[in-house]
């Protein structure tokens, strides 16, 4: 539905200006998170603390040594960085806690993203409704819904949120309107690819698929014109992208990722009863964050009740192309949401194989919190709109809808109390419910006065109503901690390792005990891990790592870590050649305890052993592999080596950067330089100059051959995929702008397609 001369929208409506709305909607946050936004507090729950925090930390400190952050060695022995693409290294608005001093300024950045996805969404909903009472309705739900407010623990997948709305807004007028609109369309889906969240990416150009599908069907646009500019904008954003795009998939093809995984964290059965009351079936944690058993994607996917009730209204009386479509989304992200738990995900991953990649099903459900917003704002739209002869019949419809959720509502504490999901406690579930029926009844009545009595007043009260409950729906979904909780940090080690010279090692007890491990205090919570150096927390502390946590590891480094963390006898042997110096304390695992047998990051003249990958890793598994004697190689490195037995060879000086590692080495014969970091293509090597072969060694690391005498070897991370997409990027921006300045705004009569008032 948009606006016609023959039905506008009431003149109160317009006040609602995007300045207003977004005023109204940081009033919102602040009241969230008022010691975020003072600046004395921090967010640090999960993988804000543990991967979000340490990764902007390294991407900080890499900015201002003036370099690109392309290689991680200081995490799984070494991983590739800016190709991760959730690293949002490339993501131009980074630029905000990049140049600005941390944690504060990811804080922002963050909430600012907040802002923005309410701020596109209400500018989409405009445009398709002339409402703009009704757009701030779609961007209050949008912005504070359960799922949004839970991606504050991840820039990626928030920024991509965020960026939805306003990719799809200006994609669909591209393809109708041509020209200038299409460089615009590419330049805000090119900043959505750039953030890092390839299911919701994938997500938002299906809804555009089908849109696009359904106008072509419906003849409201030519097929082949909005066509061709369709694919234009897509291979224009791949252009655009292509910085982050080719090292994304060049490790993808090194990476450990397959579909073997696909399926865990789906919601559950029951899932679909906390679209109305939140903490059914829920587990509360000690920070008193809830979360439903088999599923920690997200701690809610609440859209708020009467969200919820409005939507259901606007899907049973509103007949257009965009309510069947968005109806349709919304059913289909929460059906897809429950995964194996459900049939049409498990037929769908036979049909459509690629389904299969997004690890978590429970993302689909980032579909109806897409659409549950704009129905609900479409709804209010026809509330606004409808005669004041036709009022009776709408409030009948609210009623009714309203009276079969709370009935539904009612049951759901009934059902906790006779057939509870330990440790779930009713008496939280029904707290929550009678809340809910509060928030339910309440926006409801207003809205029946704002039907009888229209008024700017009364429409920010359903705002303020609708943020509230959203904002209640769960007690610390994000909990914050004091800033001065990531302040300097002693370790407590005797001698801390150093980059290129050793590493530390959380034991296998300890990453066992950590990651179920917590505390209710917040501030507790982070330095013990930050002290154990979980996950990433070695980031901050500069200290380098055998193991770490990112969404794509290697595939031949996994397999050795695999081996290292579930073993059946503890391979002494293996965690020497890694250089492990110290390692958790496993009656202690905040205490750390040195080791005095780890060899050193670059060892030289080790017997060469050439064996296929299962005897590799079944020989450097093994308690008794030692590392100083033998290193094992690929069969192929046998073919034209000049040293196939030891040599008595020495490393006699080694310099350590991100990506340049310098070695002068002597050798009495031929022999093979041996470095305990991962292999990885982008790695060349020099000897004296001269370009050499790097061969994996002991599986997943390297080695190279130097001849007898004294030698210098260089190893040196250039990305090909890179250099190639920023050539391609720059070309494809430069190009942009070009046209830019010299397309001409069409008129609408000439140059754009027009979707009627009565098809949209």
């Amino acid at each position: 539905m948009s606006q016609s001369p023959e039905n506008p929208a009431p003149d109160w409506t317009q006040q609602f200006t995007l300045k207003r709305f977004m005023l109204l909607l940081a009033v919102l946050i602040f009241a969230a998170y008022p010691e975020v936004v003072l600046g004395t507090h921090s967010f640090f729950y999960r993988d804000f603390g543990l991967f979000t925090y340490p990764v902007a930390f390294y991407s900080h400190q890499s900015f201002w040594h003036g370099h690109m952050p392309l290689w991680n060695p200081l995490n799984n022995c070494g991983i590739p960085f800016l190709a991760q693409w959730n690293t949002t290294v490339c993501y131009p608005p980074s630029l905000f806690y990049l140049l600005l001093p941390l944690p504060w300024s990811l804080d922002y950045f963050c909430l600012g993203h907040l802002l923005l996805a309410g701020g596109t969404m209400y500018l989409l909903a405009r445009r398709w409704t002339g409402n703009s009472f009704a757009a701030s309705v779609a961007g209050v739900a949008f912005a504070l819904n359960g799922v949004t407010l839970n991606c504050l623990m991840w820039t990626s997948n928030l920024a991509a949120l965020a960026w939805m709305p306003f990719v799809i807004l200006c994609t669909e007028r591209a393809w109708k309107e041509g020209g200038r609109k299409i460089i615009c369309a590419a330049i805000g889906a090119a900043m959505q690819m750039l953030a890092g969240a390839p299911e919701i990416i994938v997500l938002t150009w299906a809804l555009l698929g089908a849109l696009w599908l359904g106008q072509v069907l419906t003849r409201t646009v030519p097929l082949k014109l909005s066509l061709v500019r369709f694919a234009g904008i897509f291979v224009l954003v791949l252009a655009l992208s292509a910085v982050q795009l080719l090292p994304f998939l060049e490790l993808l093809h090194h990476s450990h990722r397959d579909i073997s995984t696909s399926g865990l964290w789906s919601m559950p059965a029951w899932g679909l009863a906390n679209f109305l009351v939140p903490v059914f079936h829920c587990e509360k944690t000690l920070l008193g964050v809830f979360f439903q058993k088999g599923q920690q994607w997200t701690s809610s996917y609440y859209p708020g009740i009467t969200v919820l009730a409005l939507a259901a209204v606007a899907a049973m009386k509103i007949p257009s192309l965009r309510v069947r479509w968005l109806a349709g989304a919304a059913l289909a992200g929460a059906v897809l949401a429950l995964g194996n738990n459900g049939l049409v995900y498990g037929l769908l991953r036979h049909v459509i194989p690629p389904v299969s990649l997004a690890r978590y099903p429970i993302k689909f459900v980032v579909l109806t919190i897409f659409a549950l917003p704009f129905l609900a704002a479409l709804a209010m739209d026809l509330i606004t709109r409808t005669p004041v002869e036709k009022i009776p019949a709408l409030k009948k419809v609210l009623l009714v809808t309203g009276a079969v959720l709370v009935a539904a509502i009612v049951a759901i504490p009934v059902i906790s109390f006779l057939s509870p999901l330990p440790p779930e406690q009713w008496r939280d579930v029904a707290g929550n419910a009678a809340v809910r029926i509060l928030f339910l009844v309440v926006t409801l009545a207003v809205v029946f006065q704002l039907a009888k009595k229209p008024g700017a007043r009364l429409g920010v009260a359903i705002l303020l109503a609708l943020g509230l409950d959203i904002l209640t729906h769960m007690p610390a979904q994000n909990p914050t901690v004091i800033n001065d909780a990531y302040g300097p940090l002693n370790l407590g080690m005797s001698a801390t390792p150093k980059p290129g010279e050793s590493r530390a090692m959380v034991s296998p007890y300890a990453a066992a005990y950590l990651a179920n491990a917590g505390t209710a205090d917040a501030a507790g919570n982070l330095i013990g891990l930050r002290r154990a150096l979980y996950d990433d927390d070695n980031l901050p502390e500069n200290v380098a790592k055998v193991d770490g946590f990112f969404s794509l590891h290697l595939r031949e480094t996994d397999d050795v870590l695999n081996r290292l963390y579930t073993p059946t006898n503890f391979p002494t042997g293996l965690v020497d050649f890694l250089g492990a110096a110290q390692i958790s304390d496993d009656q202690d695992v905040f205490r750390w305890q040195s080791r005095t047998n780890f060899m050193p990051l670059a060892t030289a003249g080790q017997q060469p052993v050439f064996a296929g990958e299962t005897e590799t890793l079944r020989a450097i598994s093994a308690p008794a592999f030692d590392a100083r004697r033998f290193v094992y190689l690929p069969p192929a490195a046998q073919n034209g080596a000049v040293t196939t037995n030891g040599a008595t060879a020495k490393i006699l000086e080694s310099q350590f950067s991100a990506e340049k590692i310098t070695l002068t080495a002597e050798a009495a014969q031929p022999a093979w330089v041996v470095l305990a970091q991962s292999f990885y293509p982008c790695w060349r090597a020099s000897v004296d100059g001269q370009s050499v072969h790097i061969w994996r060694a002991n599986h997943a690391f390297q080695a190279v051959e130097i001849p007898a005498g004294r030698h210098e070897v260089k190893l040196v991370y250039r990305d090909d995929a890179f250099e190639c997409g920023t050539v391609i990027s720059a070309v494809a921006l430069t190009g942009s702008g070009f046209f830019w300045f010299r397309l001409k705004k069409k008129s609408p009569q000439k140059g754009s397609l027009k979707t009627s008032a009565a098809s949209s």
